[in-house]
């Protein structure tokens, strides 16, 4: 019985990654969207906070965009900016200057 236990843990957290990619890649679909639907060539995280709180993506914004920075940050520590594919940034001095442009499909 135990690896059954084993296999049900398993399950629920690769579950749960799975969920959280999605939503990860539901926030680059909007993002897409909005930016060509605004002919955009550029948006920065504060720009978009509106946006993906209504959209249910966030709760609130805080200090112009710092969740979606936040999220972003994480992303590419982890190796996975690229479910973003809309996201890019500068590097500055000690931070990093995130922006999103269209993609041309």
């Amino acid at each position: 019985m135990r690896w059954l236990k084993k296999k049900i843990e398993y399950i629920q957290s690769t579950h749960k990654i799975m969920k959280a990619v999605e939503e990860v890649v539901k926030i680059g679909y909007v993002i897409q969207k909005y930016l060509e639907e605004n002919n955009l060539k550029e948006a920065k995280p504060k720009d978009l906070m509106p946006l993906l709180i209504k959209k249910g993506i966030f709760k609130q914004d805080h200090r112009e965009g710092l969740p979606l920075r936040e999220l972003l940050k994480q992303l590419e520590r982890a190796g996975k900016l690229y479910l973003i594919p809309q996201a890019s940034f500068e590097q500055k001095n000690q931070n990093k200057y995130w922006f999103f442009n269209a993609l041309e499909l």
